[in-house]
This record gives C-alpha cells, structure tokens and sequence, in this order.
C-alpha cells in the first residue's frame, strides 16, 4: 500500500511538473502591431494601452508600425507569427473588414487566421476641410462638386478604410466626383489636409483636434445622433439632410490564429483592467473615443454583422475589388 501511495504521489508530481514549469505570461517583450503609419488614431490608442499593458505586466510592451498595402502587410505578419500572446495587433474595421472586399485575394483571412481580442473604441466621426475649400456644409460642398468635378480631393489612410468606402458611398448617392487620395495611415491623411494637399478627410473627433486647433482646418458634419458637446456649432449630417452619410470606426486588439483561449480571456481581462482606470477612460473621453471593451465573442459578433453591412455599401457605392 505504502508503494503504491508512493507511486501515485510520484505520478501527480510528475504530471504537475510541466504545468508548474510553464513559464507565467508576460515573461518577456510584447510586440503590439500597428499597420498603419504612425500619428493616426490606432497608433495614438495602441501606444497608450502599451504603457498601461507595461506597467501592469511589469514587462516591456512595444508598438511597432509596419503600414502599407492598405494594412495588409502588417495584418499577414501579426497572422503568421507564432500563437503565444507575444504579438498582438491594433487596427480599425478596414483591416479586418473592408478588406475582404476592396481585394481579390488577401494573404491572410480576417476571419480564420486573427483572433478578435477586445474592441478597444468607437469612434463618431467627423468631416474636416481644409480653410480654404469654398464650401462649410455638406450642401455647400456637394454643389461645389457638381460644379467642379474631380477637383476636390480627400485623403483617406487607405483602400477600404472607412473614409473610402463612406466618401465613394457619397459620391454614388450625390452624383458627385471627389477625389481620392489614399495615404498609408490617418496621419498621413491628416497632415496632407492640414498642408492643403487634400481637402478633406474623414477622423474622429479626438484624433483630428489638433488639426482643428491649427487654424488650418474646419469641420464640415459630425457624424452621430446629436452634436458632440465640444464642436456645439457643427451640424450632423442627418440634420444637414444626409442620414446615410454617417459610419463610425473601431480600433480593436487581434492576436495570431491558434492563440489558447485561456490566454486571449487572460490579455482581454488585463487589458479591461489598465482600461477602466480613471486616467485612461478620460484621455479616452477627450479623444472623443467611447470604450466598449467587448469580450473576445461579443466582439466577434460585431465584426459578422459589419460584414454583412459593409458589404451593402461596397455594393451601393459599386467599388470592385483590385
């Protein structure tokens, strides 16, 4: 009896042993992916839930920009990198969801091979001009369209991106020409406005403020169901006859394929954690940013049903895949 006490006792340790020996999460740097250029809303938030992520980890949490092909470059890399919570990504509804039909064919699989995290934010938008365009509401600019076709340019960060398929949304309804300028990311974008390169883009509230600050700049629409408190005088597109001109922008965290579900439930818990600290929501606030951080199904449930409806409007607007 004594042995075999002994020799199940030596079992348990044995089988214990590996898990004991796992080494805790983090133990070393993270990488948070970025692919999009650096200064843009996804940039801004992902560099902030780095610092937050470092000092709860008590370990190095990087963001690195790897921007070009409309996201897909650094969307195939956070895809293929090794499934251990060491690489990570933040990026908004175009690389995850417009993609899939501004492409042919993608080297990664937005539905497959990254597994949704959290929803991070959600942002209202707003429509910024540079000072000199000739037109300061959505009427005065679609007449300024009609009257001069193919003049008028917006900047956006990307095929697919959210200004894209809203803006080309725009023109099919209006019979209008703007012109598109795709820039590697909302930085890009909002520097060529800024510059008078392009005349318009779409951002949101919180990320295009320095912008407005500038004098350079000025706010066309706001995009929601009332007026945002901080820009009182700016009308929303549904008050200025335009319901259908409204769409909001995400920023989620997305991890490789075949993470452990324990350790998407672990890195979503943390991250609700560095969120919901006073600091952190009210930098948020001024940003204009709303913070669901929405569990890993929750999450994956929004992104289907965006699916479905961006679909809709990549067809209303009659875009074809490149």
């Amino acid at each position: 009896m004594k042995r075999l006490i002994g020799l199940v006792a030596a079992l348990a340790a044995f089988a214990a042993g590996p898990a004991l020996a796992q080494p805790a999460f983090p133990n070393r740097t993270v990488t948070i992916v970025v692919p999009l250029s650096a200064g843009g809303g996804s940039d801004i938030l992902a560099r902030k839930l780095a610092r937050s992520l470092s000092d709860h980890w008590g370990q190095s949490v990087v963001v690195e920009n790897v921007p070009g092909g409309s996201s897909i470059i650094g969307a195939q890399r956070v895809a293929k990198a090794n499934p251990d919570g060491y690489t990570l990504m933040v990026t908004t509804n175009g690389t995850i969801v417009a993609n899939r039909y501004l492409f042919k064919t993608l080297p990664y699989d937005p539905d497959k091979d990254l597994v949704p995290v959290t929803q991070l934010a959600d942002i209202d938008m707003i429509l910024l001009a540079h000072g000199s365009l000739p037109a300061n509401n959505l009427k005065e600019l679609v007449a300024l369209a009609k009257k001069e076709p193919g003049k008028v340019s917006y900047g956006s960060y990307g095929n697919g991106s959210q200004p894209h398929l809203l803006l080309e949304l725009f023109n099919n309804r209006e019979n209008i020409q703007l012109l598109h300028v795709p820039y590697k990311g909302l930085g890009p974008a909002l520097t060529s406005v800024m510059a008078g390169e392009t005349q318009l883009t779409l951002t949101g509230r919180g990320t295009g403020e320095p912008a407005i600050r500038s004098g350079k700049t000025k706010v066309l629409a706001y995009m929601s169901d009332k007026r945002d408190p901080s820009l009182p005088d700016v009308p929303t597109s549904a008050e200025s006859g335009y319901p259908y001109f409204r769409v909001a922008t995400w920023h989620g965290l997305f991890a490789p394929k075949g993470t452990p579900k324990e350790l998407v439930a672990r890195i979503h818990r943390d991250v609700v954690t560095v969120m919901g600290k006073p600091e952190f929501r009210e930098d948020m606030a001024k940003r204009g940013y709303a913070t669901p951080t929405l569990s890993s199904d929750e999450f994956a449930a929004l992104i289907a049903e965006e699916v479905k409806k961006t679909g809709e409007m990549v067809k209303a607007a009659n875009l074809q895949p490149e």
